[in-house]
């Protein structure tokens, strides 16, 4: 009977881990339906078809090898027909979906790895209610890509420590090669593996060498050595593979870097200009790319934050702690509450953990980018940046839920009040989840009035302004000049990402009376008050 009752509890379990995939998987799919092609997409989506063509030249600056796979459906389609290149990139998203719901098993595995079947499943429902989540799951971008891959990385690089061997060791070497083709984010994910070691094994260390025993201090520094070169290897391979071995070993020299801090390593390593660097170079190419852009705001429009603007150029700053206020808005209240009380739980009870060996590898790339995103990035275009971060915090939400069983009634009511609270407010904003602002906004046209650009507007909500034109055809769109009468304005433009002078007359004197899809805003100007007012 115990046998049976235990199959029961495990099949009931995972059913409802399976009813939450699907959940992703619906709220993906139908939330498409009407969304037009985002800024960024075709460049990811054309950059893609060129590798399937064996071409990895670079022509943009950030794309990478993935791509490839939305690329797929297309690629194969050309044998059989032709299709309208929008119905393409709408084939193009679901494969960004399937590796969601890959994503969404990993955040479940691996939660229910940590602490149980209860926090695994509290873990998916937070991840399955991710409005930043399922936006950036129906795009043909990599910010999903890089999410999932560095969260699988992290995962395997856990098994490997706990577990040791070569076959673990070279799937989680594998799984780190990979994620570098996703986006340039995950390069920090080797100093983070580093990091990850030292604090997972410094004691250890410590212990050897006041031990003064040299044989085991010189096994296990052979140990950690083999392994950095099996990693090593591993992704220059894959690296390679990915970007097809284009002018691989092209020396040092031979670079024609834009990057202030590519043009140092060179200047600085004279000696090795002739060395060949055992990596493509558009991999390189695109990196001193990124790094040059982010330094100057170079493609990208200037940065806004609570009503002012960081404009793009010499002096291009960003705004410190951009991420957090994004956090803060975006971000459902609910799950907000569930990671400070997760936080403070562990704070409390971290006796009962082993910091070293299991949470280091959540709270080591949470810290990092938390930190390197809010400090020393300044091309502050949206918080997908962050979105890296956002499975391995719904892993770690599980954790205040390992002793469900032992928690009051009230509280258990009040844990299922805020997931109520969390379904409510998500899907109100179905299916505009890129536009989603949590309750700290009440009023979601003035959301504009706290963050733009691809938080807001991303061009993705173009049929919504042509439905309404149809109802309203005597609108004027984005006017060129004061005018009078009903206006109607893309976020960007208003509030100046870019061209910072064009609408401040409007942003300066008027308030919006609606919104299209929260992209557009709506303004009633009446015609004796076209003049800025003092």
């Amino acid at each position: 009977m115990q046998i049976l009752s235990f199959i029961k509890k495990v099949i009931c379990e995972h059913i409802a881990a399976v009813i939450l995939l699907l959940i992703v998987l619906i709220l993906s799919v139908s939330s498409i339906k009407n969304k037009s092609i985002t800024a960024d997409e075709p460049y990811h989506y054309n950059y893609g078809l060129q590798i399937l063509n064996l071409d990895s030249n670079r022509i943009f600056n950030s794309k990478m090898p993935f791509s490839c796979l939305n690329a797929i459906p297309q690629f194969i389609g050309s044998f059989t027909g032709t299709e309208s290149y929008q119905m393409d990139i709408n084939k193009a998203r679901y494969v960004t979906i399937l590796f969601s719901l890959l994503l969404a098993v990993f955040v479940y595995k691996w939660s229910r790895e940590l602490y149980g079947p209860v926090p695994s499943f509290f873990s998916l429902v937070f991840y399955a209610f991710s409005p930043n989540i399922i936006a950036h799951s129906r795009l043909v971008t990599t910010d999903l890509f890089a999410a999932c891959m560095a969260t699988i990385a992290l995962y395997y690089f856990w098994k490997f420590t706990k577990n040791g061997g070569w076959h673990n060791g070279a799937l989680s070497a594998f799984t780190l090669g990979l994620s570098q083709l996703t986006k340039y984010t995950c390069i920090y994910l080797y100093p983070m593996f580093i990091l990850i070691i030292v604090a997972r094994y410094w004691k250890h260390f410590v212990r050897a060498i006041r031990s003064g025993n040299r044989f085991v201090l010189m096994r296990d520094m052979t140990y950690f050595i083999k392994y950095a070169l099996l990693y090593v290897v591993i992704s220059i391979l894959i690296i390679n593979a990915g970007f097809l071995f284009n002018s691989t070993f092209t020396p040092l020299g031979e670079y024609r870097f834009r990057s202030d801090l590519l043009k140092s390593i060179q200047t600085n390593l004279k000696l090795f200009h002739k060395v060949p660097v055992p990596l493509p170079y558009p991999y390189v190419q695109g990196l001193d790319w990124v790094k040059n852009d982010e330094r100057d705001g170079t493609g990208s429009g200037n940065v806004y934050l609570l009503g002012r603007l960081s404009l793009k150029g010499e002096n291009f700053s960003g705004f410190k702690g951009y991420f957090f206020y994004a956090c803060l808005y975006k971000v459902p209240i609910p799950i907000l509450i569930f990671i400070l009380a997760s936080v403070v739980y562990y704070l409390f009870k971290r006796r009962d953990f082993n910091f070293s060996e299991d949470e280091v590898f959540l709270f080591c790339p949470i810290l990092f980018f938390t930190i390197y995103f809010n400090f020393f990035f300044r091309l502050q275009i949206g918080l997908r940046f962050l979105l890296v971060i956002f499975p391995l915090l719904h892993i770690f939400c599980g954790i205040i839920f390992k002793n469900w069983n032992m928690f009051p009634g009230k509280i258990k009511g009040f844990v299922w009040l805020l997931i109520i609270y969390l379904i409510v407010s998500v899907q109100s904003y179905y299916p505009h989840y890129l536009s989603y602002f949590n309750e700290l906004v009440p009023d979601r046209k003035k959301a504009y009035k706290i963050l733009a650009d691809s938080n807001l507007d991303w061009g993705q909500n173009e049929y919504y302004l042509e439905q309404y034109r149809r109802e309203y055809p005597d609108i004027i769109v984005d006017p060129i000049s004061r005018v009078s009468g009903r206006i109607v304005v893309s976020v960007n433009r208003l509030v100046g990402v870019y061209d910072p002078g064009r609408y401040k007359w409007l942003r300066n004197n008027f308030e919006p009376i609606d919104h299209i899809a929260y992209s557009y805003l709506v303004f009633d100007i009446p015609e004796n008050d076209i003049e800025p007012r003092k």
